[in-house]
């Protein structure tokens, strides 16, 4: 009974806290939204006055892989991990920023001949920037690339595959 009640008075103390200061909010998805089994979905939070950005990167797409019109392996890949950026100039509408990334990240390749799947996996850290603008006055889009010096490495009965790894973010969305 002493650990329900422990619980029950951190959870109060957690919501008794100071709200969160003001600052902007945003939410954006990417072009792998719209594959058949796709997710690029990306949400970040930027403190008043503040440079730094804090965000959480959500992808994932499938890869066909066709020889002669015949699909011959499909690869899906996942990529799941908070983000932190700085921008240069974030009391601009638009500001160019430098960032890191530590995502999850998984492929999973199988053979669409043989049924077999090879599957490799790791949390790796992801360096890059890119170009964020404010649209209006809810909007905004960004374009960035981050990349990693880890790669990946899958096996089917029919293949192979090596992935070095690149984030590319294109996002269009909503800032409040």
């Amino acid at each position: 009974m002493v650990t329900l009640r422990r619980l029950v008075v951190a959870l109060l103390l957690t919501f008794a806290g100071p709200p969160l200061p003001a600052g902007e909010f945003r939410i954006g998805i990417g072009p792998f939204i719209f594959a058949e089994d796709g997710l690029d979905f990306q949400v970040s939070y930027r403190p008043e006055q503040s440079h730094w950005q804090y965000g959480l990167r959500i992808l994932r797409y499938t890869d066909e892989f066709n020889f002669y019109g015949t699909t011959l392996t499909k690869t899906t890949t996942t990529q799941v991990g908070p983000t932190f950026s700085y921008l240069f100039t974030p009391e601009q509408r638009g500001s160019w920023y430098l960032g890191v990334s530590l995502l999850y990240w998984e492929q999973i390749e199988k053979s669409s001949r043989t049924g077999t799947s090879g599957k490799d996996s790791t949390t790796a850290p992801f360096f890059g920037g890119g170009y964020t603008r404010k649209i209006g006055t809810a909007g905004y889009f960004n374009v960035g690339l981050f990349l990693t010096p880890v790669s990946l490495s899958t096996r089917t009965a029919d293949s192979s595959e090596e992935s070095t790894g690149a984030d590319v973010q294109l996002q269009l969305g909503f800032a409040f």
